[in-house]
């Protein structure tokens, strides 16, 4: 019998980012009846629950309703749960993990474009394109630089702090570079585990301290929630390069502001406090920043769904998924929520 789905987004615009031609042929593929009632325009005030029971499964996307226990109740058909994005703390809570439902994310395909974005700034920094790039007209192109103001990625420490699957990805991508060291402060690796991807077991305070690039790729969670702050900051190494695609909340916004204008050293920023970036944002006026629009993440969209649909194949067929996400997974995933 085909399995019905319903993609409960309320924007058309949603609809038209994620439900593209892979997706369509995917369901085609398992057979999948999937309705999108925002497929026509934006539905802000739909309630979905008058309809849940006619469901095998759900996708979700940004602004979908929270599938709480409550909301589940009038799903009683409902199995798996795919959002399309990273963290599902914006559509699950503690209560949905009670209820009979696997719940999956694309956060895999994502994890992959955002490594990507970091493997990019990696080697921008470890070049030190701040100090003899010209960037559309606004610095000049430096000739004659000396040998030793570039420098060698052989010769820096490249820190992590967080261990989730983009992590995973970019260490995949940085072993060929034979970069001297690398450091990954997380709580749920072990030493042994991350000696596989060539890392070695860091501590957050050596993460920001000792490393010559420092990338943060951890969620946010009550523990991180501004966990960088004036002193985290002072720690960091004169001519350092400093990389946020992750979130913004990590750190608090006038102690990054305050530390950047002395321009010890330098940094790639993908996500902001308030978003869109306003114009008269003191990060816009300085020349030791380069920023890009939430963009990390970005490409790869349009497999976002036919992957969600992999997943739900394999729960379907077999009662398992690949990649399934637990309370305990959950429970260390973003929440935009925090204040």
């Amino acid at each position: 019998m085909s399995k019905k789905i319903l993609f409960m987004t309320r924007g058309k615009g949603i609809v038209d980012m994620f439900w593209s031609e892979e997706a369509r042929k995917r369901a085609q593929k398992y057979g999948y009846q999937v309705d999108i009632p925002a497929a026509d325009g934006d539905i802000l005030d739909f309630d979905f629950t008058p309809i849940l029971s006619e469901y095998d499964g759900l996708i979700t996307s940004w602004g979908s309703p929270m599938c709480s226990k409550e909301f589940l109740s009038h799903a009683p058909n409902v199995k798996v749960i795919g959002h399309s994005a990273g963290s599902v703390a914006a559509i699950t809570d503690a209560t949905t993990y009670e209820c009979d439902v696997h719940v999956t994310s694309a956060n895999p395909v994502m994890a992959e474009a955002v490594a990507e974005w970091c493997l990019l700034g990696t080697l921008l920094a470890a070049r030190d394109f701040w100090k003899y790039a010209q960037w559309k007209a606004v610095s000049p192109m430096i000739w004659g630089l000396p040998e030793s103001e570039v420098r060698d990625i052989t010769q820096l420490t490249v820190g992590i702090w967080g261990m989730g699957d983009t992590t995973k990805h970019l260490l995949r991508m940085l072993k060929p570079l034979r970069i001297k060291r690398i450091l990954v402060a997380s709580n749920h690796s072990s030493a042994e585990e991350l000696a596989q991807y060539g890392a070695e077991k860091g501590t957050f305070e050596e993460v920001f301290s000792q490393s010559d690039i420092i990338h943060c790729l951890v969620g946010v969670n009550k523990e991180n929630l501004y966990r960088v702050d004036s002193k985290v900051l002072s720690t960091i190494k004169d001519g350092a390069t400093l990389l946020n695609c992750g979130r913004a909340k990590l750190f608090k916004e006038q102690d990054l502001l305050d530390e950047l204008a002395k321009k010890r050293f330098t940094a790639m920023l993908d996500v902001f406090h308030q978003e869109p970036l306003p114009q008269d944002s003191p990060l816009r006026k300085l020349d030791n920043v380069i920023l890009t629009p939430h963009c990390a993440g970005y490409t790869g969209r349009n497999l976002y769904i036919p992957f969600l649909f992999d997943q739900f194949e394999k729960y379907f067929t077999t009662g398992k998924m690949d990649y399934e996400i637990s309370l305990n997974r959950y429970l260390t995933q973003t929440n935009e929520r925090l204040r």
